[in-house]
């Protein structure tokens, strides 16, 4: 198996050499009058031209150096082609522009406090301007079978398609450019099979039906058929400004990252950023963006049985006996606190610790139940537990749990709540105030409940499906997402601490996978989903609301389906971090290279795209205000780099991102 995906790893590579934009030449082009941009000293300023001298709108500046690391700025130009890359750190730089229908231009040396005319020619063909559309728009080229070819277990075509945009956009963007190489159903089934989650999903999708849909797409485009153009960035578009350092390594996963605490995004103001490494035996990358350093830091388990820090993270992960830290979806506290999902033990049965039984509880809490949930928790381990990174000591501490985590999230009490998927327990709780950092062990049974459901009348556990977990800031209420397609996992629940009910809440059509999740400040419940829809549920009206997603949908398909956009995660900016407004939510446009924000009360989307490096595959996003007196330049968004393998980007590394937006595209 990985002599087969040394050579994909070979072909892919090969594939992304030969698919790099050609660069266009600046010849100097008939001057057009337009007015000047104040350029400060510490910025960089000009405008865009094609060979006519007309000015070009909507397209991407990229000013780039190397300081400690790689570093960038992304600005867009104003309708009249002027750009200003502002508050540049002291560096000699290159500046170059991409834009929909251009070819890339030539790196041009530019100085701080300086203007330059950068001159751009058009793409030479479709295929040629193609070649920097969003993922999505080549997905969108798969023609969905027809109802008559649907395996058996699927009642429609948007059933299928719901299945089909999450089995296939969970690691990687579907339409990217190494996924439209493999001309032959061989081909494809060799590359499904090299993934336990792809291959599965193929068996579920029908792997002779989905290998025919990506065989029939990949010829067309061979034949030159190419995706309709995305828009250029219009109106607030042209605002962003994003500020990006390459970071972790060419193998790297980073999931998540942390600038603040959530429940206060004022704290840590210019501090480091924080990435979680599932790769590498677990790592924690820390970014100052004030020195514009990177750091790396091994993460160290608890218990050394098993753990092998050489493990490689997309293979040898079931390899019997052996374990690795593999952390996840890292979260601050108000103790500069980096808290962690990660493994810090093996995760078999026997090492399930002593005081297992007292950390669980039941709906009921009836001694029967609580004993039958305890002998199903012995009948398995979970791989996963607690950890974090003292900031200030630089030292991790392990907390064990009893129960499986993925996602975690505070609440105003300062209790940790985890989702649990798969596992016999529903959702995980522990109360970090009551971990002593000295003496965990001896302190984190206590502090700890693994809530499990028994249905009462298989005396069986209703089995922790859930994904996305979110607070509601209204009532306390713990609510989590299920990542299904169809069914009566397809739902959102509850868990009411007061009670310590649970209560489920099948999906409305026309929504599938329900995915991020998120509260805004009036109690509302936000949910990316699958199905290419932003949801809302409203818990006093019990009702769903649905919008979709910005982007093009699959051929022949209609309102009964969402676009082709595949939101891995969302991020409702509950205290305007971004500046556009409290309450926006940020849609992770993840097989589309954006940030797709939503503003609830005029019902529009505003579309921020990241045009390099391709792809930009992020999940879970962090918002901080650095200093509110500022405007714009004191606060704004980070996301990174979070799929598999950045080495397949164009860069090869994967990057962070501060992302911000002015009051118009030359604001200083």
């Amino acid at each position: 198996m990985r002599t087969a995906h040394l050579t994909l790893l070979g072909i892919l590579l090969a594939a992304m050499c030969a698919t790099s934009p050609h660069a266009a030449g600046l010849q100097a082009g008939p001057a057009r009058v337009v007015p000047a941009v104040q350029v400060a000293a510490n910025a960089i300023g000009g405008t865009v031209v094609n060979a006519a001298g007309a000015p070009e709108a909507g397209v991407w500046v990229i000013a780039e150096t190397k300081l400690p690391v790689p570093y960038r700025k992304i600005v867009v130009t104003d309708d009249r082609g002027r750009f200003l890359v502002p508050e540049l750190p002291p560096a000699s730089y290159v500046v170059w522009v991409r834009g929909y229908g251009l070819k890339d231009s030539e790196r041009v040396k530019a100085e701080r406090g300086r203007q330059v005319r950068l001159q751009v020619a058009n793409a030479a063909t479709p295929a040629e301007a193609a070649k920097i559309y969003p993922a999505s728009y080549w997905a969108a080229m798969i023609r969905p079978p027809a109802r008559d070819q649907l395996p058996a277990g699927y009642s429609s075509q948007e059933h299928w398609l719901g299945a089909f945009r999450g089995g296939c956009n969970q690691c990687h963007q579907l339409g990217m450019p190494m996924t439209r190489i493999f001309t032959t159903a061989e081909q494809w089934d060799k590359v499904l099979r090299l993934n336990s989650g792809m291959n599965g999903a193929a068996d579920r999708l029908g792997r002779e039906v989905v290998v025919n849909a990506l065989v029939d797409w990949v010829g067309r485009i061979r034949a030159g058929e190419v995706p309709s153009a995305p828009p250029r960035p219009v109106g607030l578009e042209r605002n962003f400004v994003v500020t990006q350092w390459d970071w972790a390594a060419g193998d790297s996963f980073v999931h998540d990252v942390t600038a603040t605490d959530k429940r206060n995004p004022t704290l840590y103001p210019y501090g480091r950023v924080y990435g979680a490494d599932r790769t590498g035996g677990g790592r924690l990358w820390v970014l100052d963006p004030a020195e514009n350093t990177v750091e790396v830091h091994q993460l160290q388990p608890r218990v050394t049985k098993g753990f092998d820090p050489t493990l490689d993270y997309y293979h040898d992960r079931g390899t019997p006996g052996t374990w690795m830290a593999s952390p996840h979806n890292p979260m601050l506290d108000e103790q500069g606190r980096v808290w962690m999902t990660q493994p810090i033990r093996p995760g078999t049965p026997q090492d399930l610790p002593a005081w297992t039984k007292s950390a669980i509880a039941t709906e009921t809490n009836d001694p029967a139940e609580l004993e039958l949930a305890y002998k199903l928790r012995q009948s398995r381990g979970n791989g996963m537990q607690l950890g974090f990174f003292d900031t200030r000591t630089r030292k991790f501490v392990g907390v064990d749990t009893i129960y499986n985590t993925h996602h975690l999230q505070f609440d105003k009490e300062g209790r940790i709540w985890t989702n649990a998927p798969g596992d016999v327990v529903a959702l995980g709780m522990l109360d970090s105030k009551k971990v002593d950092p000295a003496n965990p062990e001896g302190t984190e049974g206590a502090a700890q409940k693994a809530l499990m459901r028994i249905d009462p009348a298989t005396q069986k556990p209703v089995t922790g499906q859930g994904y996305g977990v979110a607070v509601n800031p209204i009532d306390g209420t713990v609510w989590q997402t299920s990542p299904n397609v169809n069914g009566p996992e397809n739902k959102i629940f509850k868990y009411d601490p007061k009670t310590g009910k649970f209560k489920d809440y099948p999906l409305a059509p026309p929504g599938r996978v329900s995915h991020g999740a998120d509260f805004s400040t009036d109690g509302m419940f936000w949910f990316s989903a699958g199905s290419g829809h932003l949801g809302r549920f409203d818990p006093k009206t019990e009702k769903f609301t649905y919008w979709e997603l910005p982007g093009p949908k699959y051929p022949g398909t209609g309102s009964e389906t969402g676009s082709v956009e595949y939101p891995y995660f969302l991020y409702v900016d509950q205290f305007n971090t971004l500046g556009l407004g409290k309450d926006l939510v940020v849609v992770t446009g993840t097989t589309s290279d954006s940030l797709q924000i939503f503003d609830p009360k005029k019902e529009t989307f505003v579309v921020f795209r990241l045009p390099y490096p391709m792809p930009f595959y992020t999940r879970g996003l962090d918002g901080r205000i650095d200093n509110a007196d500022r405007g714009w330049k004191g606060r704004g968004l980070w996301a990174s780099y979070s799929s598999y393998m950045p080495v397949f980007t164009e860069t090869k590394m994967g990057s962070l991102n501060h992302i911000q937006i002015r009051p118009n595209p030359l604001a200083d």
